[in-house]
């Protein structure tokens, strides 16, 4: 039997048969105002909303949206609140330039965004912070890295030869590139940013399949010239492999426009 109290579900009691004491919180699907504040957002990150651009009133968007305009008005307010936008008296709500203005919460939801559907300045400036922090981690672990990590690492690249999911691959081989640099903070910030990246992977590999086990070699050689201790050669081949996966993304971008094409 159980009981529901204050919102939650839990066991009455344990009678031996596997049940432990613990509570459930009661599960909510998204709100009309969280999917409108989620779309808007999107249009923003994605670059098809750019810093300066004005929103229809919010009448017109409740009525795009099949919504109520309180909906529409929470969400904007919401969004202002994170500084993706900015109500301006007898102008109406603007685009803000959230990444000349960041906040907490445009740096938190840019973390959590799990869509390719990137501003091509937010793309490039990804892979910029990939390529430094990344080549730095390959560069520290010629002389920090585990035995543990080596073989998590090399599993990794076995399994990518094998046919594994490049998505969780390569992803798992960069995590644990930046844990065996032996800094933190460079860990934590990569598994900060997991969504976007895999996201990115995955594209990488779907729309260029064929790069799979040509980098499967060049993770190889990665992890080889790590074991060496050979810095330069690891930095070198960090840039190179990145740089793979920049040349095939950049594809999907507009030459003047900046909007990611899908």
């Amino acid at each position: 039997p159980f009981m529901v109290h204050a919102g939650t579900i839990m066991p009455a009691t344990n009678t031996g048969g596997g049940i432990i004491s613990t509570i459930f919180t009661r599960l909510n699907t998204p709100t009309l105002k969280q999917n409108c504040t989620q779309a808007i957002m999107s249009k923003i990150i994605s670059g098809e909303l750019k810093p300066g651009d004005r929103l229809p009133p919010e009448r017109e968007l409740a009525e795009m949206m099949g919504i109520s305009r309180s909906s529409v008005n929470q969400s904007v307010l919401e969004l202002e609140s994170m500084g993706f936008l900015n109500i301006q008296p007898r102008r109406g709500t603007v685009v803000r330039d959230y990444r000349k203005y960041p906040t907490p919460q445009s740096l938190a939801a840019i973390m959590s965004y799990d869509s390719v559907e990137l501003d091509h300045s937010i793309f490039s400036d990804m892979m910029d912070f990939r390529r430094l922090v990344e080549m730095e981690c390959a560069r520290l672990a010629c002389e920090n890295i585990y035995d543990s990590t080596y073989a998590e690492m090399e599993g990794c690249i076995d399994a990518l030869e094998q046919g594994g999911d490049p998505e969780e691959q390569v992803y798992q081989f960069h995590y644990r590139l930046t844990q065996a640099s032996g800094n933190g903070i460079y860990s934590m910030f990569f598994r900060a940013f997991e969504s976007v990246i895999r996201a990115l992977i995955k594209q990488h590999y779907s729309v260029k399949a064929g790069d799979v086990q040509e980098s499967a070699r060049l993770h190889r050689r990665l992890l080889a010239a790590i074991k060496a201790k050979d810095e330069q050669q690891a930095v070198s081949l960090t840039r190179e492999i990145l740089s793979q996966g920049v040349a095939v993304l950049e594809e999907r971008y507009g030459s003047n426009d900046g909007v990611c094409k899908r």
